[in-house]
């Protein structure tokens, strides 16, 4: 097999690990791949890898966190090769092998011991007031129209499908895929939701008003976001990127996109039974991770 390793620096210094990884691959007589842009590292020099492209794969290992399997999901998914984490950060609810499970995990990918599993995106269009489109973008966890640096109150009228559902005033409001359930939409107060149901979730931030709960749609909905006049000018953020500026009276468009991130899965965890480890118990993790 071809198996192509993408690492996180920062996570993995002077990619130790990932050049464990890449040895390891070598060893049970398959290919370890990086691009072109590890040349003139350690990893990209290393006799055990072989730099090209990862669209040639037949999986590719991320080692990080979960923003670095957010950042290669964004770079790679359209090459449709399944991606799985190997997890060198703090939480890891996407990454689902630790480094000591790496060995049976490489044998069981390479005897195709592993299931794929489509995982929905969500496609953003950003419309100006004249029409125009300004811009637009894929995310797998959430959609972020939040306020800008200044502490103002950010107003945003809700469309679902066409119909107008209410105007929210506060921070913002989150527009997450069942993966980015237990992100930024949890904390916002949003449900817990199964990655394989097919539904998207609406959840404001921080709204001035009595009622604060989520709108959970279909997945053939169609979300919009239209912004009113703004003295600070709000954020937009896609998996944590921030990519087109907005103006007032743009409209942001959300709908389920045509292309499913493919996530390869072991079984060494399951979804609830991650839940409850690494999310109820959070803050004791962080504070066991400082000691």
């Amino acid at each position: 097999m071809r198996l192509g390793i993408i690492s996180n620096i920062e996570k993995d210094l002077n990619y130790q690990f990932a050049s464990e990884v890449a040895q390891k691959i070598a060893a049970r007589a398959s290919t370890a791949v990086v691009d072109s842009a590890y040349a003139g590292t350690p990893l990209g020099d290393s006799q055990f890898t072989e730099i090209s492209e990862y669209s040639d794969c037949d999986l590719i290992f991320c080692i990080g966190g979960d923003g670095t399997f957010l950042s290669t999901v964004h770079d790679h998914f359209l090459k449709d090769v399944p991606i799985i984490g190997i997890n060198l950060g703090s939480i890891g609810f996407l990454a689902e092998i630790s480094p000591d499970q790496f060995d049976d995990a490489l044998d069981r990918i390479l005897d195709r011991r592993f299931q794929i599993e489509n995982r929905m995106q969500l496609e953003v269009t950003v419309i100006a007031q004249d029409g125009t489109v300004k811009g637009d973008g894929i995310c797998l966890n959430d959609v972020v129209v939040a306020r800008g640096f200044l502490l103002h109150v950010l107003t945003l009228d809700l469309f679902i499908d066409g119909d107008y559902v209410e105007r929210l005033s506060g921070d913002g409001v989150i527009i997450s895929t069942p993966t980015g359930s237990t992100a930024y939409s949890l904390a916002a107060g949003g449900p817990i939701v199964k990655p394989e149901l097919n539904i998207f979730l609406v959840t404001p931030i921080c709204p001035h008003t009595l009622h604060n709960r989520s709108y959970v749609v279909t997945q053939d909905s169609v979300v919009e976001i239209r912004l009113k006049n703004f003295k600070e000018q709000p954020i937009l953020s896609l998996d944590g990127r921030n990519e087109i500026p907005l103006s007032p009276l743009d409209r942001v468009i959300v709908k389920k996109s045509s292309h499913p991130m493919k996530m390869a899965r072991l079984g060494y965890t399951h979804f609830y039974q991650t839940v409850r480890q690494k999310i109820r118990a959070r803050g004791s993790f962080y504070e066991d991770s400082q000691e």
